[in-house]
């Protein structure tokens, strides 16, 4: 959508989730946004009410965008294996990560977020990440004759993503030792695979 074709309120959103993305919520400023959007400076409290609102409304779309594109469940049928989900479950937060379209702003703006944490943090834990978490533990409490105990769903939860989120935090390390910050097609796939393997892997073992 060219900025002629599309509204004011659609062009300032855009240029907020791409500035947002880039700078974090402290450093992004309402002039720049406007700016990038061809607005008014007023654009923003007459579309959005402020710039608290713009950056909650970013999340929101940012997150339809990774979602869509790259469903957690990856669409599987609830028949599919455990190795299966849990590598579906992997390649969707990679592709979210080292997507370089809109599909990988969501990623970007928790990197910015979890480096400067502002009180939206709390909404958008709520709101986004413990959905995700949720969506893990139920793939974990799927293995058959599984019985994990809440402390121990928890940290198996966890320790899943976690591997997955390594990935976008050591961006700037990956840069700087590999020379690159994304992932080729082949290499997702292969990091998705190994996950998912070392998890369930480290699943079974857990319920000795």
């Amino acid at each position: 959508m060219t900025k002629n074709s599309s509204t004011t309120k659609e062009r300032v959103l855009q240029a907020a989730c791409e500035i947002f993305a880039a700078k974090g919520y402290r450093e992004a400023t309402v002039a720049e946004i406007c700016e990038a959007a061809g607005a008014n400076i007023a654009a923003v409290n007459y579309h959005f009410g402020d710039k608290e609102k713009l950056y909650d409304e970013v999340w929101h779309c940012a997150f339809s965008y990774a979602t869509g594109a790259y469903p957690t469940d990856g669409g599987l049928p609830e028949s599919s294996g455990i190795e299966e989900k849990l590598y579906a479950f992997a390649s969707a937060i990679l592709h979210r990560i080292f997507s370089d379209d809109e599909n990988g702003l969501f990623a970007k703006l928790l990197y910015r977020e979890m480096a400067s944490p502002t009180l939206a943090l709390k909404k958008i834990a709520i709101d986004y990440l413990f959905p995700q978490s949720q969506h893990m533990a139920g793939v974990i409490q799927s293995i058959p004759d599984s019985e994990f105990d809440e402390h121990t769903l928890f940290l198996c939860t966890h320790s899943i993503i976690g591997q997955c989120a390594f990935y976008n935090f050591s961006r700037p390390l990956r840069e700087r030792m590999m020379g690159q910050e994304t992932m080729s097609e082949e290499e997702i796939d292969r990091t998705a695979r190994h996950i998912a393997r070392f998890s369930l892997g480290g699943l079974k073992e857990i319920q000795k």
